[in-house]
């Protein structure tokens, strides 16, 4: 009679291996998996307040490097794997990434990506045909006060790629700023320039209890313009404006470095007749929208900042300016 067959212990492991292997889900992505796209819209991390003036700002700790305080939730974790991650060049704010691996988070450190670019975070390691992560948190950056929309895109594979031009303008920064008459200039000009974020002189809270959101720059902005909104329904006279600016980078760092505040620059802008339409209903509430053709928008002073002052002997004193500033990352 003849004996069954036996398998001898060796090819037995071997197959059981390889059953766990096919019933383990594996931590690398699905190569022929297509891209994935997935968009957002932050809200603004900074506004216009009478009251706070530059210290409008939402709340962000200074422990989050994505933020993600109460109120202010801009951190979200996505179960999508992938080998490269891209930041779309039509978005309209940079993002923090931070990248998962097993489940895991690799670092402790995100990436910030700007729009347009591209990042492979763990890349192609010699003799392994696929590499990747499996899933990652983002969102704002720590320190960033502008937002808007963000879409990312996800290539499962070391074989999709794309080709993403261009270097768009986003905002980055907005604040109402009050105009003083020239008896009520204080000694220094509130901190309220920066083009570096994290921002070294960044408060939120009251102007009287402020709370700090500095932290180490990470970013820096090349600024291309100013937009202002004068707050005044009717203007009756073409007047004055005057922009001093203490403590630039510009022209008020020293040999070493520190900011001079004792000699400040100016720049003259004028707001011409202003009346109103006669409109109804919250059309009725007309403001005039200026972009000034000066070097204003090119300058900045991350220690020092920005004052308004009313040249026309009262016509422009205690109104206020909401600006909102450009750039490119």
């Amino acid at each position: 009679m003849s004996q069954p067959r036996r398998m001898s212990v060796a090819r037995f492991n071997a197959a059981s291996r390889s059953e766990e292997v096919a019933d383990t889900p594996p931590v690398i992505p699905e190569t022929m998996a297509p891209s994935q796209q997935v968009s957002r819209v932050f809200t603004f991390q900074s506004y216009f307040s009478d009251t706070l003036l530059q210290n409008a700002l939402l709340a962000q700790r200074r422990n989050d490097p994505i933020v993600n305080a109460t109120g202010n939730l801009t951190l979200k974790e996505e179960q999508i794997p992938g080998y490269s991650i891209g930041l779309h060049p039509s978005s309209q704010t940079p993002v923090a990434l931070q990248f998962k691996v097993g489940g895991k988070f690799s670092s402790a450190a995100p990436l910030i990506l700007k729009p347009g670019q591209v990042v492979r975070p763990m890349g192609l390691p010699r003799d392994v045909q696929t590499s990747g992560f499996s899933g990652f948190a983002w969102g704002i950056p720590f320190g960033w006060l502008g937002g808007g929309l963000a879409t990312i895109v996800v290539n499962p594979s070391s074989d999709a790629d794309v080709a993403w031009p261009g270097n768009p303008e986003v905002i980055f920064h907005r604040q109402r700023m009050k105009i003083l008459a020239p008896a009520d200039l204080p000694a220094a000009a509130s901190y309220n320039w920066p083009t570096r974020f994290p921002w070294t002189q960044a408060f939120g809270g009251t102007i009287a209890a402020p709370i700090s959101q500095a932290g180490t720059a990470q970013i820096a902005i090349e600024p291309t313009r100013v937009l202002m909104r004068l707050r005044m329904a009717t203007v009756g006279a073409a007047s004055r404006m005057r922009i001093v600016l203490q403590g630039t980078n510009d022209f008020d760092l020293d040999s070493a470095g520190a900011t001079v505040l004792t000699a400040c620059g100016y720049i003259d802008v004028t707001w011409g007749v202003v009346a109103g339409s006669g409109g109804a209903g919250n059309l009725a509430t007309q403001y005039p929208i200026a972009e000034p053709t000066t070097i204003w928008p090119r300058l900045s002073a991350d220690d020092g900042g920005v004052q308004l002052v009313d040249m026309t002997g009262g016509t422009l004193a205690n109104q206020y300016v909401d600006v909102v500033r450009y750039g490119r990352l």
